[in-house]
């Protein structure tokens, strides 16, 4: 994933915004496998509150660098229906950025349509499934085990 995203993002002085709290073991990892130049910010938003499942989003707080003309690579750890992303590509739109750029750990398999486009770099596909462990959490809980675990069926 990191030399995807150093490829793509080399010259581009860009902006990497860890989508948290999930996305920080992820941007970590990932910023330290690129050599180039970025910078850092991040933000924060809730769909799933200590549940394991999603509702509205909740905005908790903004990034505080000025995304206009900027490219923006959104760093988070799974794609699963889409809401969270499509909202924060939006969002990075309305503040003028050229280009935004989706990164995740996780690609979940969905049955049904999700909404908005694939992410443009994920890790690896999953089935649909709860997964935690590596950022993602257990209500509330587990984020930092150093693996990905789901819970059965």
């Amino acid at each position: 994933m990191g030399l995807e995203l150093e490829a793509r993002i080399r010259n581009k002085n860009a902006i990497l915004i860890c989508v948290m709290n999930g996305g920080v073991t992820l941007t970590a990892d990932l910023s330290r496998s690129m050599d180039c130049d970025v910078r850092f910010d991040y933000l924060q938003v809730a769909r799933y509150r200590d549940k394991t499942v999603g509702g509205s989003l909740h905005w908790l707080k903004e990034p505080k660098l000025s995304l206009q003309n900027q490219t923006v690579v959104l760093i988070d750890d799974i794609y699963d229906e889409g809401y969270t992303m499509e909202e924060l590509v939006s969002y990075c739109e309305k503040h003028e950025a050229n280009e935004v750029i989706t990164s995740v750990l996780l690609y979940k398999q969905k049955s049904s349509p999700q909404v908005g486009s694939k992410p443009d770099i994920y890790g690896l596909e999953v089935m649909d499934r709860y997964v935690y462990g590596y950022g993602m959490d257990y209500k509330g809980y587990l984020r930092n085990l150093p693996a990905i675990y789901a819970i059965g069926e």
